[in-house]
């Protein structure tokens, strides 16, 4: 799981989001304490943010973070409050308990774990007067080290330079981050890491010198090994391949950083260290299980030392072996497919029985955790869950979708996840059971029917991960109605587009949270970091969904968006920011307030745009366009040929050399070319043209030629068909690009470009990264790709992606429903939910709108043009 999602997925059973609804039960009581006169406060999402009023803060410096275990929360606090209002320093600190928890959690972000309560001071002295005076308050309190700070003394104050203003700009990868202002006055990246770095220019205050000098001058680990490489990283510490003298074996070193990495009690990864220790030496012997070579303390971490397991494990052999991941699977394949992975759950199940005749549950069996050595048998790894059966603790941790509910209960909790593999290594889904338990059923039935597995093989799938009231496995109330008849509306042969297209909008509209001022349908996280108004994860997305698919769209909902757009205007972009809302505004009707808002993002320029569609200058260019349509301002086409120009000019500049650089329709430089091309449409230049073939290429030249045929993008080790950053979205604007030039060079890209999108299984269903991007990629090319590849008719293909997407349906109240990327919570958004499939599904099954810009200008929805 992508460990972003962890913090998001405890406030609601069913959808993601904030952490601070979650912890709003237990905030500290200093939240809501009242401030003497001269004082005011403020929010920052988790945080609760005090100030003197009349101190101006300056943009950046050297800030003063307090860390904190649980047990001295409230009282480091307390001390850190009244120091604060004494000596008129602006600080700020997570707002309760839980939060604090989940920062310091095993999945948290390192670069953030540890601070609690951070310090603004204005100025050097105002720096060594709170060092000074809060040092001695806090001496002898503990909590987690802060990995991205500098330790002052050996108490919990840490120091770093970074910004206090909140500032953006463009990493080397393209993406917005927090900035801090160089010497010569440019923006560069905060760079809020995993270790303490101060930026060469910055200054350093003589109070703090000798400890920066004194921090830069270590060296020496304390370890009695050589590491070699790392292989994993959490808050609870890394995971390293080392080697026990010149020539000695390789061993691995398992780190555990006290007071961090805490699981679900507050349990630090110290002790979850030690148990594994434990239960590892209880398990000697057993081959399944790794060996055992000891305990020991380097500068303050513990390191676990045990045997160094070869082979790969359970997940890169299904990544390696899965047949429906191509485009035209064999049956001799699934068949050879199907009797591998039977007897690897035979070899898992034997390994399984041997650790527990030894009187120790796992606790934490999922595919990583599961090593196939070169002989092929199973070795288990990682012990941190596991405990004895006759002292059993309930694991307080886990793996999204294989981690036993409350009521299972020792060698059950292993059983769960076992049934869970058994699921996963034919349909790698096992989140959804979890998500909603009358899900297995159906996944099992899909199994039988596509894998020849034996009569019996999915009996513990659907006890286990099916709904068990005795066992805890209760189904919610909004979940399961109707759900054959949700099921049916997608996997009936003549597919009834008015139904699906009702089912949806309903269970959308369902959804809907219109009290709430931060976002009006649930989506991804994205929402809580972009906000909720934008095209990808916010309202303006799922209304236009709606809208382009001939939804009724509710008066009251496009109010919600207007009154957001006025009150919290978003910052520039089409996909994650106000340009999209401004250009859905327009589209629902609203062409007085969209404009208002065009204004406001035109007073308000970013000076460091990057060029992608999603949030940068491609996508402000299309926005330009479609309003210089529409109103006919001329400065507005001009402004929208300079934008994308200017965008392209960038990418090419960056070329593709630039290892960094991200290919696709929302990042890459397909999403410039797009925009050129419909620049081009309007203004009749064939230079633009040039060089949208020119941006293509530099995306093409990020693709690799795959075994089955196909094209695609190449991410680190794996490549990608999808639409956001994969070939499908290059595809995309690659068919723009040949409705002009179909003799183009790169029309022979096209056919391998759509084998991608062809695939059986997609782990999935969302727009940008899923299964619904792929279906309305191949429904909105097809027919031009067919009269000039003479391929075969894509109705079929067609109905297959559509008939497959019931695999991931959740019937909600009743009504179709998706859940969101990770698929741990269902979602509503363009991007990732159900707005993202009703838009693929109304292209592949009744011709309307795709993304805008995408297709035919006849395949686009549109607003009322003012005539020229």
């Amino acid at each position: 799981m992508d460990n972003r999602y962890e913090a998001y997925a405890y406030a609601d059973p069913l959808f993601y989001d904030s952490p601070r609804r979650w912890g709003a039960q237990e905030e500290f009581e200093a939240v809501g304490r009242p401030l003497p006169a001269g004082w005011e406060r403020g929010d920052l999402e988790i945080w609760a943010v005090v100030r003197p009023t009349g101190v101006r803060l300056p943009s950046q410096g050297w800030k003063i973070h307090v860390s904190s275990c649980a047990e001295d929360a409230e009282a480091v606090l307390d001390q850190v409050y009244s120091f604060c209002l004494q000596e008129r320093i602006t600080f700020k600190f997570l707002r309760g308990m839980p939060i604090l928890q989940v920062q310091n959690s095993k999945y948290a972000p390192r670069g953030a774990s540890g601070k609690f309560c951070t310090l603004y001071p204005v100025d050097d002295a105002e720096l060594e007067r709170c060092l000074e005076g809060l040092g001695p308050l806090l001496a002898g309190r503990r909590g987690p080290y802060i990995l991205s700070d500098l330790r002052w003394g050996d108490g919990p104050l840490y120091l770093r330079y970074g910004g206090f203003a909140e500032r953006h700009c463009r990493n080397a990868a393209g993406e917005r981050v927090l900035a801090l202002e160089g010497p010569d006055g440019r923006l560069v990246p905060d760079v809020r890491g995993a270790g303490f770095a101060v930026p060469a220019w910055a200054p350093v205050p003589a109070c703090i010198a000798p400890a920066v000098a004194a921090r830069a001058a270590q060296q020496d680990t304390g370890l009695p090994y050589t590491v070699e490489r790392v292989l994993h990283f959490s808050n609870a510490g890394g995971v390293y391949l080392a080697r026990d003298g010149a020539d000695g074996p390789q061993v691995v070193l398992k780190e555990a950083r006290p007071h961090a990495g805490l699981d679900q009690r507050g349990i630090d990864a110290v002790t979850r260290l030690q148990q594994e220790h434990d239960m590892l030496a209880r398990l000697d012997g057993v081959r399944g299980v790794p060996a055992l070579h000891g305990l020991l303390t380097a500068w303050e971490h513990r390191f676990l030392v045990q045997e160094f397991v070869e082979g790969r494990s359970l997940s890169q052999w299904l990544t390696a072996n899965y047949p429906l991941i191509h485009p035209d699977a064999d049956e001799d394949s699934v068949a050879e497919y199907t009797r591998e992975a039977l007897a690897i759950v035979a070899r898992i199940e034997r390994a399984l029985d041997a650790i527990h005749a030894r009187g120790v549950v796992f606790g934490d069996l999922h595919p990583r955790n599961l090593i196939i050595r070169p002989d092929g048998e199973i070795c288990f790894i990682d012990f941190e869950l596991a405990s004895a059966m006759d002292e059993f603790v309930r694991p307080a941790l886990g793996a999204a979708g294989f981690t036993a509910p409350s009521g299972y209960t020792g060698a059950q909790v292993d059983r769960y996840g076992l049934a869970a593999i058994r699921l996963w290594l034919f349909l790698p889904l096992a989140q959804l059971p979890a998500l909603d338990p009358g899900k297995a059923g159906e996944l099992a039935d899909a199994l039988e029917r596509r894998f020849p597995v034996p009569a019996g093989y999915t009996d513990e799938i659907r006890r286990m991960l099916g709904p068990a009231p005795a066992d805890g496995r209760t189904l919610r109330p909004e979940l399961g109605q109707q759900r054959a008849e949700t099921a049916a509306l997608l996997t009936d042969p003549q597919a009834d587009w008015p139904r699906i297209r009702d089912s949806l909008a309903r269970g959308i509209a369902a959804m809907a949270t219109p009290d709430r001022t931060d976002r009006l349908f649930p989506g991804d996280v994205a929402q809580f970091t972009q906000g909720g108004l934008g095209l990808a994860h916010g309202a303006a997305g799922v209304l236009y969904a709606l809208h382009a698919t001939g939804c009724p769209v509710d008066p009251d909902h496009i109010g919600w968006l207007v009154r957001a757009a006025r009150t919290r205007p978003p910052g520039p972009g089409l996909y994650s920011g106000g340009h999209g809302v401004a250009y859905a505004l327009d589209l629902l009707g609203e062409r007085a307030a969209a404009l208002e808002l065009l204004e406001r993002l035109a007073a308000a320029p970013d000076d460091d745009l990057g060029p992608g569609l999603a949030g940068g200058g491609a996508g402000i260019a299309l926005t330009l366009l479609h309003f210089a349509t529409v109103t006919a301002d001329r400065r507005l086409l001009d402004e929208a040929v300079t934008l994308a120009r200017a965008s392209a000019d960038a990418l090419e500049k960056a070329g593709s050399g630039d290892a960094n650089r991200r290919a696709g329709l929302l990042a890459g430089g397909s999403g410039a070319a797009l925009a050129l091309v419909r620049l081009h449409e309007r203004t009749g230049d064939p230079a633009l043209l040039d060089q949208a073939e020119t941006l293509l290429r530099l995306d093409l030249d990020r693709c690799v030629s795959v075994a089955d045929g196909t094209l695609q993008v190449v991410d680190g080790r794996r490549v990608l068909p999808y639409i956001e950053t994969g070939s499908a979205g290059i595809g995309l604007a690659l068919d723009a690009l040949l409705a002009h030039r179909p003799d183009s060079p790169s029309a022979a890209d096209e056919r391998p470009i759509r084998r991608a999108a062809e695939p059986e299984f997609i782990i999935q269903p969302g727009l940008f990264n899923g299964r619904a991007g792929l279906l309305g990629y191949l429904a909105l090319t097809g027919p031009r790709a067919h009269s000039a590849t003479g391929a075969r008719d894509g109705r079929a293909v067609l109905d297959r992606q559509r008939r497959l997407l019931a695999l991931h349906q959740i019937s909600y109240l009743g009504q179709l429903a998706f859940p969101g990327d990770q698929l741990l919570r269902l979602s509503a958004d363009l991007a990732t939910g159900s707005a993202g499939v009703l838009l693929a599904l109304g292209t592949a099954l009744a011709g309307t709108p795709f993304l805008p810009w995408t297709g035919r200008p006849a395949d686009r929805p549109s607003a009322a043009a003012t005539p020229c």
